[in-house]
Order: C-alpha cells, then structure tokens, then sequence
C-alpha cells in the first residue's frame, strides 16, 4: 500500500523507510522519491493515483506539480508542501522535470491525531500545509531545499513530526485504527470492531469518521481497492478475476464497479496507465544518475 506504487532499484530512486518507534503508532512509513524526467515530453510524464487508504504529508524540494482530479476535470498546481487527505476519485500527477518529493503516510486516525488536522473537511482533496500546520512548515520546507543527501532530508522531517507529539490520552480506538490495514479486520462486522474499541456502533461511525475522514464502509472499499491494484501491479501474471477473489470481491464485476468509481476507468486502463509512467520514468532515470548523496 505504497502511494507511488512498486518500489524500483537503480538510478529511479524510491525510498521506503520506516519511522521512529515514537512515531510508529502515528506513521505507516516514510516516503522519498527522486526522478529526473530528462528527454521526456511533458505529456508522458504522468502518473496515476487512484485512491488509497493513506493520508499525507508531502514535500516538494525541487518546486510542486501539476495535478488533474479526474472528478472534477480540474487541472491544479501544488504549493511546495501539502496535507493530503482520503481520495474517493483519481488523480493523474503531471511531473515536472526534476521531481523529489519527501512525505509521511499516516495509518487511519494518525494524521489526526498527532496533528491535529480536521480530516474530514480534506476529503478528496489537498491543502496547503502552511494553511493547517502554521510556520513551522516553511522552516521544515527551507530545510529540506538546503540539505544535500536523501539521509538528511528523511531525517529533517522525522524530526518535525517528533517535535508535533504530544501527550495526548488514546482511546481504544486509537489503539484499534492502525491495526485495521495490517490485520485485515476492516472486513469485520461493524459491531465487532465497535465492541473492540468498546463502542456503540454509532459512536465507532463517529468516531471513525472524526480520525479518519469517512465512513468505516467506504474506508474498507477504497482498503479493498487498493489492495486489490498493488496485488496486480505485484503480481502481473495474476488475472484479474483471481485477484478479485484474492481480495474479497464477490466476482470481477464488483471488481470493475469499484474501479470505475474510484479510478473512473477499468482495472486493466489504470494498470496500463501506471505501467506507462513506470517505463517512462525508468527510462528517464537511465540517462543519469542521482547527484544527491545516500
């Protein structure tokens, strides 16, 4: 369940690192991809991010990009850093030529809780950071343009997200929330993982959407969805019946259904979308190699 996809080796460098222990029940991982797109005409550069079940924090060193919600039929450019909340609807990433980007992906409820971020007002969209996490983000932002390795720039956020903890009493559904994605429980009965976080479930709905920023329904669909593309992009050779059934789906056609919502497009469109950014940047990557230390 990673937002940028397969992790390559070679010059295309993509880092997937964990956090500190502190942060562990906050953060799922640590995110640092850096491609220079060198040759490539503008239109190719592109990658498509249906929705997945991450919130995040992003960093664009190197100047922002172009987005498109597929949604809303809306072209849009980033500022130099971004709080993104839960999609329900596709982007496409426009890149630009030198693309570095940092970033922390968030288990459910995390963003919220050690931010304090009003994730339900992001749904399916992305704000300026500066707008919610106030100065201390343009500090961080002129940190990560100064540094000079991959190292530091990871090591520069790590150490503002551990700045932003706070004593705060968890509840047993903080407690619950970063268990639901590694687990597999999101296909539990409501009033099961109500009674886990010792709940009605009504309060676990509203609860549920306070951290998260949707209902615990959709949360498991866009869950199910997404692990559902990782697995393919995984495991090509699988067809996609069997990965329907791998991943709870009743048949293909619910597969597609979910698809088509959340992606606006069937499974082997998107695939072939990501798969054409993958050769696109790998190729790009080849002509150089990162001038940025490790």
């Amino acid at each position: 369940m990673v937002p940028y996809g397969r992790i390559t080796t070679g010059p295309l460098l993509v880092r997937i690192v964990p956090p500190a222990p502190a942060l562990r029940p906050f953060v799922q991982h640590y995110l640092l991809v850096h491609v220079r797109y060198a040759g490539v005409e503008p239109g190719q550069a592109i990658k498509p991010m249906p929705p997945a079940p991450q919130q995040c924090l992003y960093f664009y060193p190197r100047g922002g990009l172009r987005t498109f919600h597929h949604k809303e039929a809306k072209y849009s450019s980033l500022p130099n850093s971004i709080l993104v909340g839960l999609q329900v609807s596709r982007l496409d990433l426009h890149m630009p030529a030198d693309h570095l980007v940092v970033g922390a992906a968030f288990w459910p409820g995390g963003l919220h809780r050690l931010l304090g971020v009003p994730v339900a007002e992001m749904l399916d969209y992305s704000v300026e950071s500066r707008a919610l996490l106030g100065p201390a983000v343009a500090e961080v932002e002129a940190r990560l343009a100064e540094v000079t390795s991959y190292a530091a720039m990871l090591a520069v956020l790590e150490a503002y997200l551990l700045r932003m903890l706070r004593p705060a009493a968890e509840q047993p559904l903080d407690r619950l929330l970063p268990l639901l994605l590694p687990s597999g429980r999101l296909a539990a009965p409501l009033d099961h993982l109500a009674a886990e976080a010792c709940l009605s479930p009504r309060q676990f709905e509203r609860n549920f959407v306070a951290r998260v920023g949707l209902s615990p329904k959709l949360f498991a669909r866009i869950a199910r969805f997404d692990r559902a593309f990782r697995l393919k992009e995984k495991l090509p050779a699988l067809d996609w019946l069997a990965v329907a059934v791998q991943c709870g789906y009743y048949d293909y056609r619910h597969l597609v259904r979910d698809f088509r919502e959340f992606a606006g497009t069937t499974p082997p469109l998107l695939l072939a979308a990501e798969n054409a950014h993958t050769r696109v940047a790998g190729g790009a990557a080849a002509h150089h190699l990162p001038v940025l230390g490790l």
